[in-house]
């Protein structure tokens, strides 16, 4: 019998030319978006997101915003027999000319431009004369105008509302400051003043600013006003 002489099958081609297994992934069915991966963008919003996750759980108080509070931080005031939330980056601070609780934000040094207020509405404050809560929240944002702002004119955005909290129910009273010398724009502001109480003992909250820009609002100080307890 003649040898065969035809070539050796070459195992090496014959593996080239294997058929892919049928489960194997096909990317004929993918769009540009998806061949291409997630965008750049999409990647650093990520990352962005992991790192504030990280540092609100390493401190809290470095990223969340002023017109927030901290839950249990609060300053007992015991001349007023008020516990007062401490907004967060806010501090209880010095003797201030009217009543017996002054904050301000931190860094604020000397430059008081924006603070709040709080204390007993008791004789010796015009307002107090004053049964009616309206009227007499009204009578002392006119005082903090006056006596602590240092400032005269034209009030704008009027805002009235109800509050209540374990101390009792009243109103607060808000404007917006518009300075009659028109060279001083900048010396008006936001003033605000809440007068409430029960069983013939009232108290009082006010907030004044003249950065309006960069400082909480109205509905802000509403949520302080209601979250006030009494002390036990």
């Amino acid at each position: 019998m003649g040898s065969d002489d035809s070539p050796a099958p070459d195992s090496s081609s014959a593996a080239d030319h294997t058929s892919a297994p049928v489960d194997a992934a096909d990317a004929s069915h993918l769009t540009p978006e998806e061949k291409r991966g997630p965008r750049t963008i999409h990647v650093a919003l990520a990352l962005l997101a992991a790192l504030l996750l990280v540092a609100v759980a390493t401190d809290p108080e470095s990223v969340l915003p002023r017109d927030s509070t901290l839950h249990g931080a609060h300053h007992l005031d015991e001349e007023s027999g008020l516990e007062i939330a401490v907004p967060v980056g806010w501090q209880v601070i010095g003797q201030p000319e009217i009543g017996s609780v002054q904050m301000a934000p931190v860094g604020s040094g000397h430059a008081l431009d924006t603070r709040i207020l709080a204390g007993v509405l008791e004789p010796g404050i015009a307002a107090a004369a004053i049964t009616d809560d309206q009227g007499s929240a009204t009578a002392l944002a006119e005082t903090i105008q006056l006596y602590l702002m240092g400032v005269t004119g034209t009030r704008d955005e009027l805002r009235v509302s109800d509050v209540s909290n374990e101390a009792g129910s009243g109103a607060s009273v808000s404007y917006v400051l518009v300075p009659d010398d028109s060279e001083d724009a900048d010396a008006g502001g936001l003033v605000y003043a809440a007068v409430f109480g029960s069983e013939g003992r009232r108290w009082w909250v006010a907030y004044l600013t003249t950065a309006q820009q960069s400082t909480p609002g109205t509905r802000w100080m509403d949520r302080i006003v209601s979250d006030i307890r009494l002390a036990e």
